[in-house]
This record gives C-alpha cells, sequence and structure tokens, in this order.
C-alpha cells in the first residue's frame, strides 16, 4: 500500500498549531497553498482545547492543501491516523474517517487529496462554524486549540 500523496487540512493539523505531532507531520509536508473543500465545519469542546469536525453538507470549509514529500512512509501515515482517532478497532468506532475529497486551491486548480471527516454524533457543546474556518474563528473568538497531551 502506498501512503497518500496530498492532504487536506483544515485544523489542528494546520502547519503553526505549534505541536510536537505537527513539527514531525510538516517535516514531511510540502505546503501546495490556501484551499476549500465542500462541507460543513463543526467545533468540538475538549477539556485540552477546540478540535474542527468537516461533516458533509452544503458550504465551504477552508484549509491548507499539503504534498507528501518523499520522506513521508506508511508510518508517518499511521502517526496521523492515530492521532485523528482513525481506525476501525477504537471503541465506539472511529471519530475520524480519511476519505478522498476534491480540494480547490485559491488560484482555482482542483486536486485530488486525503481529508480527515467527522465519523461520530457530535458531542453537546459543539458549534456550528458557519464561515468554514477554524484559525479564523479561534483568532475572532480568542478559544484556544486542542493541544495534544
Amino acid at each position: 500500500m502506498n501512503a497518500p500523496r496530498r492532504f487536506f487540512f483544515y485544523g489542528t493539523l494546520l502547519a503553526g498549531m505549534e505541536t510536537a505531532l505537527t513539527r514531525r507531520i510538516h517535516a514531511h509536508l510540502r505546503a501546495l497553498g490556501p484551499a476549500q473543500v465542500g462541507g460543513r465545519l463543526v467545533a468540538i469542546p475538549d477539556p485540552d482545547g477546540w478540535y474542527p469536525a468537516l461533516l458533509p453538507g452544503p458550504g465551504r470549509v477552508a484549509g491548507m492543501l499539503y504534498a507528501a514529500r518523499p520522506s513521508f512512509s506508511l508510518a508517518t501515515l499511521g502517526e496521523l491516523d492515530a492521532y485523528e482517532g482513525c481506525c476501525s478497532r477504537a471503541l465506539g468506532g472511529s471519530e475520524y474517517r480519511r476519505a478522498a475529497i476534491g480540494a480547490r486551491l485559491d488560484d482555482g486548480r482542483c486536486r485530488a487529496a486525503q481529508a480527515y471527516l467527522y465519523a461520530r454524533a457530535l458531542p453537546r457543546g459543539s458549534r456550528a462554524l458557519p464561515g468554514g474556518d477554524f484559525a479564523r474563528w479561534l483568532e475572532e473568538t480568542g478559544a484556544s486549540p486542542f493541544r495534544q497531551a
């Protein structure tokens, strides 16, 4: 099995979130530019901060498109999947599922990519983000992003 070559990130995996995981992962990725995908975005509360959930539906979700560098491996992919709770053996099912999605770069080019889509019922206290931009919502509200323990 080959690792995917492009990823669309829209939340805590974006470069600049400054966690140990993002620093490790982004050493194996190259930013292609700001992009959008179809869907709706929800912010989910957690004792360790807020994190976003991409769901099917009308609307646009803002994020960044990344290309895998040659150093990106199946082990790197496994680390991403583990962070996102993307595992069919997880109790109660996976929190996210990795899926193929079409992303439109700001220059109009469309690219196939992998994205993590939320796979559970939304927990109490979740908030719809009509603008579809998690980073902007954090900045505007002063909310703290999820930080992996």
